[in-house]
């Protein structure tokens, strides 16, 4: 069962691809988010910084409305 909350982004990613070492999953995740226009605007608007070694739980759940849940 997922749990909304703060995530670090490679802790997120391995749930999207648990199969994957970490900076493979980040990379497949960050690049699911730039193919999707409409979740990169969410995420602007939330002024996400991609730098940051995490998402909150407001990006998480903007990512699991457009990716669907890991």
């Amino acid at each position: 069962m997922f749990t909304s909350r703060t995530y670090g982004k490679a802790e997120l990613a391995l749930l999207y691809q648990p199969c994957s070492n970490p900076d493979s999953a980040v990379k497949t995740l960050t690049r699911w988010i730039n193919g999707c226009p409409l979740l990169q605007e969410e995420l602007k608007s939330m002024h996400y910084n991609p730098r940051r070694h995490t998402f909150l739980k407001p990006e998480v759940e903007a990512i699991v409305r457009h990716l669907g849940e890991p």
